[in-house]
Order: C-alpha cells, then sequence, then structure tokens
C-alpha cells in the first residue's frame, strides 16, 4: 500500500489554487483549525489514518473544499464578530475536478466516486446531525449510490478539524 504525503498530491495543484485554499479563513466556530487549506490536509490526513489505502476518500479531500475561496462570504455580526460562510462551495467542485483530476490519474480513482463524494459531503453532515428531516429526503439520501462513501467521508471532514 502506498503511503503518500500530503504534500506530494497538494503540490499537484496549481499553485493559484492552493494559495487561494490557504488564504480562505473559515468561520472559526466549525473550523477552529483555520484556514481551508489547513483543514484539507487535516481531511486527508485523517482518511489516510483512517482508510489506509482508500485513494477515492484521499482525493476527495483534496477536491472537496476548492469552492470555498470563490463562495466565502463575511459578514461583521453586532457584536463586532465576523461571520464567514461559504455556502454552495460543494457545488463548485466538479469545475475543479474536470479541470485538475488528471493531475491524480496515477491513484487510479473513480471520478464518478469523488464527484459525489464532494458534491453531497455537507449534506451527510446534515443526515449525520438530524437536520436532513423529510423521510423521503432522508430516503433519497441513503439511496444514493455512493451513500456509504459520503458518510464515510463525513467521518474524515469532521476529523479534520
Amino acid at each position: 500500500m502506498n503511503m503518500y504525503k500530503f504534500e506530494d498530491i497538494w503540490n499537484r495543484l496549481p499553485s493559484l489554487v492552493r494559495n487561494a485554499m490557504d488564504k480562505c479563513e473559515q468561520d472559526p466556530v466549525y473550523h477552529p483549525e483555520g484556514p481551508a487549506g489547513v483543514h484539507t490536509r487535516l481531511v486527508y490526513e485523517y482518511a489516510q489514518k483512517n482508510y489506509p489505502g482508500d485513494n477515492d476518500l484521499l482525493v476527495s479531500s483534496i477536491f472537496h473544499d476548492l469552492g470555498k475561496p470563490e463562495t466565502q462570504r463575511i459578514k461583521e455580526l453586532p457584536n463586532g464578530k465576523l461571520k464567514i460562510s461559504n455556502y454552495g462551495h460543494e457545488f463548485h467542485t466538479d469545475r475543479y475536478i474536470d479541470m485538475y483530476f488528471h493531475l491524480f490519474a496515477d491513484l487510479t480513482t473513480d471520478i464518478e466516486k469523488v464527484k459525489e463524494i464532494c458534491k453531497n459531503h455537507m449534506k451527510a453532515h446534515m443526515y449525520i446531525d438530524g437536520r436532513l428531516k423529510k423521510p423521503f429526503k432522508r430516503e433519497a439520501f441513503e439511496n444514493l449510490k455512493y451513500f456509504d462513501d459520503i458518510i464515510k467521508f463525513s467521518a474524515c471532514d469532521s476529523g479534520g478539524r
């Protein structure tokens, strides 16, 4: 089994993309670890430690938040604190995967699975914590082709904090 170092995988992406992630601050309530680039590294390392050899999860960790820099919204609250949001960032993932997936070809990953994991990782959090309440929505989510992989990745995403 190959153990790919995060830097070796991360550095395959163009520096413009990596720099944007490294500068993309996240709401400290949900991401006390800091910028999106740091979170990506922690998610990658969690996946590697807990699901060794699952390259689909490793590649998903690289792509899952690449839409955050372009969806970032910062709002000052009445108490002077900042609220940082990135609503819809997961819907930008397909574009990044289409542009850069070839850079990870040697990892023999399933592009369809990676796209589904990335697109649904936020819905998985809602499913797990009970915010996805309507029975028909829960059932539809449970019936996704890669449901088990999406749930595993959600653990990685949560563990990367």
